[in-house]
């Protein structure tokens, strides 16, 4: 029997469920990771602060609820910058090296989740972060009365073919040894939150979004309003309501494991420059970089193609990027830089061919001058400098 997911209901107290994410990110420190997996991703939303924060790096996010990857898709159709796996975490297998993997708020569902971290500390390269966070509060009325109920005879018999068994962590004594057996530097912490809950039945709204889900998944309708009625009373009793809401004492446990070494530089070379030019100008820019300048054309990939523009092999291994703009405004500061052998011969060509010649002795006594291409975008050439 599948657990069914309420990715809306869950989202309820988003910014209580999301502070633990960004506590954790906030001892992550992998500012070249390329690759990173966010396990248990949910509906997305924080996938997608991981790929804003790491705009360069293939992020995935792998969830094993097709309610909240549909959720996620939905949430964040045409952005780029992550994709969605339905898989199982004790199950998932990257296809490389992963930079960093973080999980947070889902290895509770998974039993034997121990040897779980200790399986995903392999996919790290040298300098690479496993990252997890795990509540820690089921000792708590909220699971104490959820069990009490859930055992009473009118369920018991359901209950007993529920998917999986109770959520549970471990003592982070417990997730710092595992992390050092499998070879990684442990941070480890706990927190706990005081969350203030505000509206009547907050505290078993938010349990309605969690624990209960395999619950309710278990029983038919009669059966789940009886459950929810019955629990309801006695959360009641345990977090009364009071003028600013019910306050929800919230224990969570963190681990962040380093490999040793460090991630190879994020930026390893300058892969290319870009330039605009007007709608239509192709023709012109040819002219100027590939005949003027000497520069060989590179082909676009198709699907850039149909944007319009040019692409240049420029000097050494730094391309040229051309790219036509409706609202097009030249560049009068940003600029490209080419270092010439014979500065004084390149100036005469320019000159010759009717473009514009401006010495300038700023960096004496290298010698350089501007020019503009013939849309008006400042370009800067300067005296190569000789190897000593």
């Amino acid at each position: 029997m599948s657990v069914r997911w309420d990715p809306k209901l869950y989202w309820r107290f988003a910014a209580e469920r999301s502070r633990p994410f960004f506590d954790l990110l906030s001892q992550v420190d992998v500012p070249g990771a390329r690759e990173i997996a966010d396990l248990g991703c949910g509906n997305g939303a924080l996938t997608a602060e991981l790929a804003r924060r790491y705009p360069s790096a293939r992020v995935v996010g792998v969830d094993n609820s097709p309610e909240m990857l549909s959720e996620a898709e939905e949430r964040h159709a045409g952005e780029a910058g992550f994709s969605l796996v339905r898989a199982d975490v004790r199950e998932w297998e990257p296809d490389g090296p992963v930079d960093l993997v973080i999980s947070n708020a889902m290895l509770q569902w998974v039993p034997g989740h121990l040897q779980v971290v200790g399986r995903l500390a392999r996919f790290l390269p040298p300098g690479g972060v496993l990252a997890l966070q795990v509540p820690a509060n089921f000792s708590e009325p909220t699971h104490q009365l959820l069990r009490r109920v859930a055992s009473a005879p009118r369920f018991a018999a359901r209950l007993r073919e529920r998917a999986g068994g109770w959520p549970a962590s471990h003592e982070p004594s417990d997730y710092a040894q595992e992390l050092a057996r499998a070879g990684l530097e442990a941070n480890v912490w706990e927190t706990t939150y005081l969350h203030v809950l505000e509206g009547r039945d907050a505290v078993l709204e938010w349990m309605r979004g969690t624990a209960l889900r395999p619950v309710l998944s278990a029983l038919g309708d009669e059966d789940s309003a009886a459950f929810l009625a019955e629990y309801g009373e006695l959360l009641r009793g345990a977090y009364p309501e009071g003028p600013s809401g019910s306050l929800l004492p919230y224990r969570r446990v963190f681990a962040v494991g380093r490999s040793p070494g460090e991630l190879p530089p994020a930026v390893s070379a300058m892969d290319h420059v870009q330039l605009a030019i007007p709608v239509g100008g192709e023709e012109e820019a040819r002219a100027f970089y590939a005949g003027l300048l000497g520069f060989e054309e590179l082909g676009k990939p198709p699907a850039l193609a149909r944007r319009g523009g040019c692409w240049f092999a420029g000097p050494g291994a730094v391309a040229l990027h051309v790219g036509a703009e409706a609202e097009f405004r030249p560049a009068r500061k940003a600029h490209v830089g080419l270092a010439l052998s014979d500065i004084e011969a390149f100036a005469e060509r320019l000159a010759a061919a009717g473009r514009p010649v401006a010495w300038d002795d700023e960096l004496a006594p290298r010698r350089r001058f501007f020019t503009e291409d013939p849309f008006g975008n400042r370009i800067e050439l300067l005296e190569a400098l000789r190897a000593r």
